[in-house]
């Protein structure tokens, strides 16, 4: 994946010269940000700061190269230039979204979610969070379901009770913005 993204990154760098700013976002999303997005939801529940280091020097020569910017410039500048959020922020939007299609019925697929309320009788606070998976070691946790079912529950409420997929990404988007 880390080679596919150099050679489009490498064929974006030898032509932005002739194209302009939005020509050069155009092509960036929809050749280069797909490789980060593709099987993020798996892939990155194993919190491989190796990969994910990886793939954000990656971001950062991408958002240097839209903006036709020399390689020793601020990447965190170019980056609020662009308004791109982080790959960790992406990340964490994918599995929610995942995981309120799983709850809502929107996919077919079975991780076996339950709410707290439904393993136990207790009136807890927890009780509308999803249940944890079991994991009696680290490869247990590094399951999409496990890191997933956190993620989601530290959501606000009214985030998880959105009542469409169109309002949950919003409420999403927004607290991404306000907290990142």
């Amino acid at each position: 994946m880390i080679t596919k993204i150099n050679q489009r990154l490498g064929v974006l760098r030898r032509i932005r010269e002739f194209l302009d700013l939005n020509t050069r976002c155009v092509l960036c999303t929809s050749l280069v940000l797909p490789l980060f997005d593709y099987g993020d939801t798996i892939w990155g529940d194993k919190n491989n700061s190796v990969l994910m280091n990886s793939l954000q020097v990656r971001e950062n020569k991408a958002a240097k190269i839209i903006l036709n910017q020399q390689p020793r410039y601020s990447s965190t500048k170019a980056l609020e230039e662009l308004k791109c959020t982080t790959l960790a922020t992406r990340k964490l939007n994918h599995r929610c979204t995942f995981i309120y299609k799983c709850m809502n019925g929107l996919i077919d697929f079975d991780f076996e979610l339950a709410k707290n309320e439904d393993v136990h009788g207790h009136n807890t606070r927890q009780r509308r969070d999803l249940h944890l998976p079991r994991a009696k070691t680290n490869k247990g946790k590094q399951r999409p379901t496990y890191q997933a079912s956190i993620d989601f529950n530290n959501l606000k409420h009214e985030i998880k009770n959105a009542t469409s997929l169109y309002n949950f990404k919003k409420l999403l988007k927004r607290r991404c913005v306000y907290e990142v």
